[in-house]
């Protein structure tokens, strides 16, 4: 997937303005959402999961963001 670094970037860098936003409690929970959505792909190397992960992190992207907001 050509996107798929670019996605990986924009969602980090959400990732890391909603986690120094968020409570204690938001922030274990971002932490362990964010580490499961970039190691399963590795755990399981098949293309269905690869893409769910993808399309995982496109909607977590979304969600911090307005977890933001």
């Amino acid at each position: 997937m050509p996107y798929e670094l670019l996605v990986n970037i924009i969602v980090f860098i959400i990732f890391i303005v909603a986690f120094i936003s968020a409570d204690t409690k938001g922030k274990i929970i971002l932490a362990l959402i964010m580490a499961a959505l970039f190691a399963v792909p590795f755990m399981f190397p098949f293309p269905v999961v690869k893409w769910a992960c993808f399309i995982g992190k496109v909607i977590f992207g979304f969600v911090c963001y307005f977890y933001i907001k």
